[in-house]
């Protein structure tokens, strides 16, 4: 366990991708070495199981007669691990996956059915693990009473309850403590008792893990009677080099994780469709005109096509238009522009007009504004709908230094190659797969599910990271320790106070960045 340890924290650590590959090939081979070694300490006699030497002697004998049915189960245990934290690897192996051009669109636009599938393949993958155990139970114990269906869901839930989720739990409330503390501690202190939280943070978390792994185990082959008799003077001799190795990699690890972790520069701060909290309908010209008066570095809006072609400001493609006989819903792309024009739009109760991207964009250059402008591509558009938008725009946001950004890979290319000094960038909203192969000028990825992997693929590329949308403080300053570049958010203000505010006041991001690798 010990070995497996070592090999989990040198995964944490920063580092290449291949490098990390290959630690993580050792780490499943190692963890398959360990399972046998479980499953034998359960299910041998007292006699073996008194004896080190002979313990493992007798693992190594039965792991022939074990191992693919252990590979098997060590591979679904590390997919079926996702959703409950990087465990220190699963993030760059998901940012290893490559997807072909041709099906990147196809996963992002369509992400919604991909996240049911995905939903649907884990229940397959989660039944088969659970067979798999079931048969490694009547292999290592034939008397054994079968146990089928989803009966044998226990095994996996019960020990996730009893130990990963009060790991969790425990794990955050300590985090949130010390996020709390912030401004009553020194520079000094606040750094001091951030590193001792975190190295003891990570050695419970390491145990709460271990323990899952073996309490699953345990459960699968009805709960043995475990009574080993091990000699108190050998059992301190044999435990005290790889608990201290263990501890001594925790603590380095640490101190790498305070060193890289230190906050980045201020983030460039983008006013998400141009609001800040609730002063005006987004992307409208009435918010945006408050909005400037705080000064981001940018304003982003969405612009969406309507039937006859137009280019108008709006996020959504389904809008709430007002009239003479109440409220009702139009597709964008179903409607002319000058029909928009004669109603009013509604949102939470504040009525608007939609504008034309050129409107939009005369009144950001009267007041000296740039804007980050995205492109909403969606399968209902006219097949020129790219070129069009490069056509008409693309030498005025070059000349006023806007920025253009979209979800489609296949425009982020089109607009490149018929605008080469317009600035795109491509918005990611799965942040489940490589985008080193996916340049673009810069990046905007979706905060959740965030990770340092994917901020070091775009910087390795020279391509920044925006980052949408934080609206917490703590939300923000986390993304600041992760060293993305700008954020897109709708609380501009909390932005701008948090880029002032002094680095001990980012130590416990650091914590929670490492920490949520775990869970």
């Amino acid at each position: 366990m010990a070995i497996l340890m070592t090999l989990h924290i040198l995964m944490l650590n920063a580092g290449l991708v291949l490098v990390k590959a290959v630690l993580i090939i050792a780490f499943l081979f190692g963890l398959i070495l360990e399972l046998n070694l479980i499953l034998t300490a359960f299910t041998t006699n007292k006699s073996i199981l008194n004896q080190t030497d002979l313990l493992v002697m007798t693992a190594w004998k039965r792991l022939s007669k074990r191992w693919l049915s252990l590979l098997g189960i060590v591979i679904l245990l590390a997919i079926l691990w996702l959703p409950f934290g990087d465990a220190g690897f699963t993030a760059p192996v998901l940012n290893l996956v490559m997807l072909p051009l041709k099906f990147v669109d196809l996963v992002v636009l369509q992400r919604r059915i991909v996240v049911v599938i995905l939903a649907i393949l884990y229940c397959g993958l989660l039944y088969l693990f659970l067979k798999l155990l079931a048969r490694i139970r009547v292999t290592v114990k034939p008397e054994l009473v079968p146990i089928n269906g989803w009966h044998r869901l226990v095994w996996f839930l019960r020990p996730l309850c009893a130990f990963w989720l009060p790991m969790a739990i425990i794990d955050h409330v300590v985090i949130w403590g010390l996020r709390e503390l912030g401004d009553q501690l020194s520079s000094g202190v606040s750094n001091g008792a951030s590193l001792t939280i975190l190295v003891i943070l990570v050695a419970f978390s390491l145990l709460m893990l271990s323990a899952f792994l073996i309490a699953m185990i345990w459960e699968s082959v009805a709960q043995p009677a475990f009574q080993p008799d091990f000699d108190e003077i050998e059992l301190h001799s044999m435990a005290w080099f790889p608990t201290g190795l263990v501890f001594l990699l925790v603590v380095l690890f640490g101190l790498q994780a305070f060193h890289f972790g230190v906050a980045a520069s201020p983030s460039v701060t983008v006013a998400h469709r141009g609001v800040i909290g609730n002063n005006g309908v987004p992307n409208s010209l009435t918010s945006f005109k408050q909005t400037v008066k705080h000064h981001p570095n940018y304003v982003e809006i969405d612009v969406q096509e309507t039937k006859d072609g137009h280019f108008v400001v709006s996020h959504g493609q389904d809008v709430t238009v007002k009239n003479s006989s109440g409220t009702k819903k139009v597709d964008l792309q179903e409607i002319n522009y000058h029909d928009i024009l004669r109603h009013q739009v509604k949102f939470h109760g504040k009525k608007t007009k939609l504008v034309e991207l050129s409107t939009y964009m005369s009144v950001a250059q009267s007041k000296h504004q740039r804007l980050m402008v995205e492109l909403k591509v969606t399968p209902q558009d006219s097949a020129d709908v790219v070129q069009r938008f490069a056509n008409q725009y693309g030498d005025r946001l070059i000349a006023q230094h806007d920025f253009v950004h979209t979800m489609s890979y296949q425009a982020v290319l089109k607009l490149k190659r018929l605008k080469p000094n317009l600035i795109v960038g491509y918005v990611v909203p799965l942040n489940i797969m490589s985008i080193k192969n996916l340049p673009a000028d810069f990046y905007s990825l979706q905060a959740i599910g965030l990770n340092n992997t994917m901020v070091r693929q775009a910087h390795s590329i020279g391509a920044p990271v925006f980052v949408w949308t934080p609206d917490r403080v703590s939300d923000m300053q986390i993304m600041r320790v992760l060293g993305v570049d700008g954020q897109i958010t709708n609380q501009l203000i909390k932005l701008q106070q948090v880029n002032r505010q002094p680095v001990r006041k980012f130590n416990w991001a650091i914590v929670e960045n490492v920490i949520n690798q775990f869970c």
